[in-house]
């Protein structure tokens, strides 16, 4: 047998899978049928063939076969659904905090457009962050995918672009300080989830919308020639119709093509979907500035903060889009902030 590189990749990927899962896997070379053994309750609830059986990357009698076809992938995905926590939590307790004046950072970061803006000192705080990996997909003749990461300030609201957290050598498991995660980071991890999948996903969006165009104008194309030939103009035999039955036969084949583009249509209706796969919450140390801004007669107090892994300030959220942004405008009654798009379009 002939072994592959993607062979070995998916031979290293089902160890990791079972063993991840609680189970045992001894499978030394790819050419070989491998022996795996997983826990009782791990194998009823992914449906697994057993406790114990065969792992193989070429048929085999007795052994699953572990291949991009077949039924493999579904298993793994039931194992990953039953073995994989998909909420977790973690802390990184200590980090040397910059100096508590923040005065002339906050005056360089952030632009108040239309309020005045106090703060007070800046005070050393754990804060909690949302770290969502979501599955973004588009489906029409063809299926998208992506993995869409990204992380929320749980109590701003701003999407903050954060490292890898999990590669810091001083992040450790916490227990959660609630087992609630919050709407509100919820639907700033669905609206930041659909930006991201617009963006990356438009090549794949002008491919198709290019696809539909091609087969819009070959369906003109052809009921254009019927048409022609219902004016007589291509009309191979000498019966001459009457001008009802022209206009009958134009009317049918305006129908026709009419019904074929609403076809087309479904076709290549673009069905969007975006779920949650993951959410990690990770407190972080930071510094935390008030701040009360005023517009007019109306104030509101708001929070600024100093992350100590990016060691800089971070954005604010805007309250209807929920964009981040460092110029900020705010409503006159409200004082909720605006960004820059969201105040334009007031």
């Amino acid at each position: 047998m002939s072994v592959t590189a993607l062979d070995h990749e998916l031979q290293a990927f089902a160890v990791e899978l079972f063993e991840r899962s609680g189970g045992a896997a001894d499978w030394p070379t790819p050419e070989l049928p491998a022996s795996v053994v997983v826990p009782p309750e791990i194998a009823a609830q992914a449906q697994l063939p057993g406790e114990e059986f065969l792992l193989s990357t070429a048929p085999a009698s007795g052994a699953l076969q572990v291949g991009l076809g077949g039924e493999f992938l579904d298993i793994a995905a039931r194992v990953l659904d039953v073995a994989v926590p998909r909420d977790g939590s973690f802390c990184i307790p200590d980090r040397y905090l910059t100096s508590r004046d923040l005065s002339e950072k906050i005056g360089r970061t952030f632009g108040w457009q239309n309020a005045r803006a106090r703060h007070g000192a800046a005070e050393p705080a754990l804060i909690e962050y949302h770290l969502w990996t979501l599955l973004g997909s588009l489906r029409s003749e063809e299926t998208w995918e992506a993995i869409l990461r990204f992380a929320v300030n749980a109590e701003s609201q701003a999407i903050v672009a954060l490292p890898d957290v999990f590669a810091e050598p001083d992040i450790r498991a916490a227990e959660p300080v609630s087992t609630a995660v919050g709407l509100a980071s919820y639907e700033t991890a669905i609206a930041e989830g659909k930006r991201q999948l617009i963006s990356a996903s438009a090549e794949f969006v002008r491919r198709i919308e290019q696809r539909l165009q091609r087969d819009q104008k070959r369906l003109h194309d052809y009921y254009r020639a019927l048409l022609r030939e219902a004016d007589g103009s291509k009309r191979r035999t000498h019966a001459v119709l009457s001008p009802d039955e022209i206009a009958a036969k134009k009317r049918a084949v305006d129908l026709e093509l009419r019904r074929k583009l609403a076809e087309l249509d479904e076709n290549y209706a673009l069905r969007a979907a975006l779920r949650p796969v993951a959410l990690a919450r990770v407190r972080l140390p930071a510094l935390v500035v008030p701040l009360v801004i005023q517009r007019k007669q109306a104030v509101k107090n708001y929070r600024l903060y100093w992350n100590s892994l990016l060691r800089r300030l971070e954005p604010l959220a805007c309250s209807r889009c929920r964009c981040a942004t460092y110029s900020a405008t705010f409503e006159n009654d409200s004082v909720n902030l605006l960004c820059a798009a969201c105040a334009g379009n007031s």
